[in-house]
């Protein structure tokens, strides 16, 4: 009987971590904490790391070539290039806020962004 409940317990531990190290594995990218460009840049330690960003696209930087889009991103103190190689979201614009998810090279100072979210505006205004 001893042998019995020892393998159900070592059955059930091994179950238990696997579906932990599965939680942890396809959930904890999406909980990435948000950060503004001014943190990006000042902390060294996220070279190469994932990170999530949001910011104001700054005006006059949106530049598109072969499906590639570059632009720069502002928190009003601090800006970060940004990559993108998708298609742009229907309310991407100039000094729309933005959220993006990537990779951050600080040798080039850019964002690989492998997500790009446009956020749409919080009042409705009219066209007139």
């Amino acid at each position: 009987m001893k042998a019995r409940r020892r393998r159900v317990v070592i059955t059930s531990a091994i179950i238990i971590v696997f579906f932990g190290i599965l939680v942890y594995t396809t959930v904890g990218s999406s909980f990435l904490y948000y950060r503004t460009p001014s943190e990006i840049i000042a902390d060294e330690s996220l070279h190469g790391k994932s990170v999530k960003v949001s910011g104001k696209v700054v005006d006059g930087t949106i530049e598109s070539s072969e499906g590639t889009h570059r632009f720069k991103i502002t928190d009003g103190k601090e800006s970060v290039l940004v990559v993108y190689a998708d298609v742009l979201p229907s309310a991407f614009k100039a000094d729309a806020d933005v959220i993006v998810e990537g990779v951050y090279e600080s040798g080039s100072g850019a964002i690989k962004a492998e997500s790009l979210l446009a956020k749409c505006p919080s009042k409705y205004t009219s066209q007139e």
